[in-house]
């Protein structure tokens, strides 16, 4: 039953920061795999977050956000597409036979596309578990995000 209110939480956030058209939403597979969002504070900094399965040494729901710093254009695939740089710090909560507390800390590579509002992107995450249980876990994702 608790992942259900924080579900509706996660939704209702995000419903409501959609009214500023800054805000992409979208799915991510790998591990975490579910559904995330992004929302633009500047033309270099965003929050984003997640609803997603993990399939760790405990498979579990988890929720996770990031403040991220971007450098746009920072490499270019085909010396034609370019890909933005971003890393950021976050935390991340784990429902699984405990409650588990962790600090994130994302890279990674995004391209957002002109002509579409749309983007796609690549992420590394090493996450340090501090409350519940202490450990080191290493999150590997790839999405994409629709913006209205």
């Amino acid at each position: 039953m608790k992942k259900i209110y924080f579900l509706i939480l996660f939704l209702v956030s995000v419903s409501v920061m959609a009214a500023s058209n800054q805000v992409g939403i979208g799915g991510m597979i790998g591990n975490p795999t579910g559904i995330n969002a992004k929302y633009w504070l500047s033309e270099s900094r965003a929050v984003d977050g997640g609803m997603a399965y993990s399939f760790s040494k405990r498979t579990s729901i988890g929720i996770h956000s990031d403040y991220l710093l971007h450098k746009e254009g920072a490499f270019y695939f085909n010396d034609v597409y370019p890909l933005d740089f971003y890393y950021g710090v976050g935390g991340r909560i784990l429902f699984g036979d405990s409650l588990d507390l962790g600090v994130r800390a994302p890279i990674g590579l995004a391209h957002r596309f002109k002509d579409q509002p749309v983007d796609i992107f690549a992420e590394i995450a090493p996450i340090l578990d501090l409350i519940s249980k202490t450990g080191f876990e290493l999150h590997l994702a790839l999405g994409g995000r629709f913006y209205f």
